[in-house]
């Protein structure tokens, strides 16, 4: 069973009090190294590090983490910040460990909803139960409303009826688009399983979406919640209106910088990503790249393989957008023509594959047309040929991973892909011994985003029942580390951190050393988190002394 996410109030101090809101930083006995030392911060960078205890009062925030281990901040490589906002108000289906407690849930859902309201939940996946895959009638209880429950990994949603016919008719066509597929029963009628391309363009467009006032706060809120667990920036993929209509009109009161990845990718994408180039950048909101979508997902058999799927003969699930008309060199030639990083989803070996002649095209592109070389973000990269390994040796090719998936996946690998693909699955040590760069994140809010969490999980490689995932691939704690900071940074195009005079300010506080730890049995702890040389989470002040 799935641990149920949900945000809380982060542990920040008053406004009154609070360390963030003071022009100076002083973090008093904490560990670089192998030294115990002070650290000071001053316009959002690393201004002094002295040894503990020298370094004077200078009217600012003075913190003593008690030989806390100072790290640069976590970086999430890869979340959906706004989205994440936004399931925050859905019904929660994750975990259910039967179709009795997914119409419960269902039904408690329905009583605190208008009477003109659709009904939305999110989080379901159906090895929680056992395997059965649900159809239409597990939603019996909205009777006439609108009902849609999105799946786990966001490639799928559930509808009942009433949904169905909203978003057919709207669509205009009861045919499903490539790369996608309405399920039919023996009869030929749907089940209200949906499946890719049929989620994202026949249902979402039809699904209400909060008020901008509502997703504002609760963005705001996602934030806060990220900054509890030591992450000082993200990567977030969003769509151009919601960068527009949500990230920049709070830019100043989000606890994390993040660099945005636009979703918008049906060619041409002129006009969305002009809107986004015409935005102001500072290290809090800014434009970096654009995203294409290749494959679907292995839980829902869509990621693209080379060979069959072990439980399902005959299927190497599918092709999707841009990958399935043919466009994909034509897409990232614009982008690298536009001087942003392309970042494209690879599930599959075969979207793997794809993903790097798209890269060696691009390259290609740049350097015939006298352009600088492009950081190319491949995401997910869950399973991965052998064979292909090799080509991600080059310092501007980021396998941008997320450890968290492996939990469920890593449940079912024996089924999905069979014992002779164990080591192309999370090849986490392949790609970092080939001279690949690992760049970590979650894909939150599909994953739990605690980076402590995704260390735990490529260091041991245990899925979410603890048991060790058969195969090859787990790195060691300082490589999981650097995935999550320094090669997380390099991917979104942030200047380096090294705890160094100079250095931005975004740092992370643990409470142990995390290369001394049994990560099977103990791991470690926020101290505090800061952010630019803002306070945004400080547990208490039993566990932290503010002066």
């Amino acid at each position: 069973m799935r641990t149920i996410l949900r945000m809380t109030s982060p542990a920040v101090p008053s406004p009154e009090s609070s360390p963030s809101n003071r022009s100076s930083l002083t973090i008093r006995n904490g560990r670089v190294g192998g030294r115990i030392v002070d650290l000071r911060c001053d316009g959002g960078r690393i201004t002094a590090i002295e040894a503990a205890g020298t370094l004077e009062p200078n009217g600012g925030a003075s913190i003593d983490v008690r030989d806390g281990w100072i790290f640069p901040g976590f970086v999430d490589a890869h979340v959906h910040l706004v989205l994440a906002g936004t399931v925050s108000d859905q019904i929660d289906l994750t975990g259910c460990p039967d179709r009795a407690t997914f119409e419960a849930r269902i039904e408690q859902g329905l009583q605190s909803l208008e009477d003109d309201a659709w009904l939305i939940a999110h989080g379901w996946l159906e090895t929680d139960w056992g395997g059965e895959i649900p159809d239409a009638s597990w939603l019996a209880a909205a009777g006439n409303r609108p009902a849609v429950c999105i799946k786990h990994d966001h490639h799928a949603c559930l509808v009942n009826p009433a949904a169905l016919a909203i978003a057919l008719e709207r669509f205009g066509d009861r045919t499903c688009p490539p790369g996608g597929e309405i399920v039919r029963d023996a009869q030929g009628q749907p089940t209200g399983l949906m499946l890719e391309s049929a989620a994202w363009m026949i249902v979402n467009p039809v699904v209400p979406t909060p008020s901008v006032e509502t997703r504002r706060g609760t963005t705001i809120a996602a934030s806060q919640y990220l900054a509890t667990l030591g992450i000082t920036q993200v990567g977030s993929m969003t769509y151009a209106q919601e960068v527009v209509d949500v990230l920049d009109a709070i830019r100043d009161q989000l606890a994390v910088g993040v660099a945005v990845t636009m979703l918008d990718r049906e060619l041409p994408i002129d006009a969305p990503l002009a809107r986004l180039e015409a935005l102001d950048r500072d290290d809090r909101v800014r434009l970096i790249g654009c995203k294409a979508f290749l494959d679907g997902t292995l839980g829902s058999r869509t990621a693209a393989m080379l060979a069959d799927y072990a439980d399902r003969p005959g299927e190497r699930g599918l092709l999707v957008e841009l990958a399935q008309r043919g466009e994909l060199m034509t897409w990232i030639e614009f982008v690298v023509t536009r001087g942003w990083s392309p970042s494209m989803h690879a599930i599959g070996d075969a979207a793997a594959r794809l993903a790097l002649d798209a890269c060696d095209h691009a390259e290609r592109f740049a350097r015939e047309a006298g352009l600088n070389p492009p950081k190319i973000r491949i995401e997910h990269c869950q399973t991965v040929d052998p064979a292909d390994i090799p080509r991600f040796k080059t310092s501007d090719r980021h396998a941008s991973m997320q450890p968290t998936h492996l939990l469920d996946d890593g449940t079912t690998v024996e089924h999905s892909l069979g014992a002779e693909r164990f080591d192309a699955f999370f090849p986490f040590r392949a790609i970092h011994d080939a001279g690949g760069t690992l760049s970590f994140g979650s894909d939150w809010p599909i994953e739990n985003p605690d980076p402590i969490e995704g260390i735990r999980v490529a260091v041991t490689g245990q899925d979410r029942h603890g048991r060790v995932v058969p195969g090859t691939r787990t790195v060691d704690v300082a490589t999981a580390i650097r995935a999550y900071t320094t090669n997380a940074r390099a991917a979104l195009g942030l200047p380096p951190v090294a705890l160094e005079i100079g250095d931005p300010a975004d740092l992370v506080v643990l409470d142990r050393d995390p290369a001394a730890l049994d990560w099977t049995t103990e791991t470690p702890t926020v101290r505090l988190t800061a952010f630019r040389g803002r306070v945004t989470h400080l547990p208490g002040p039993e566990e932290n002394t503010i002066e």
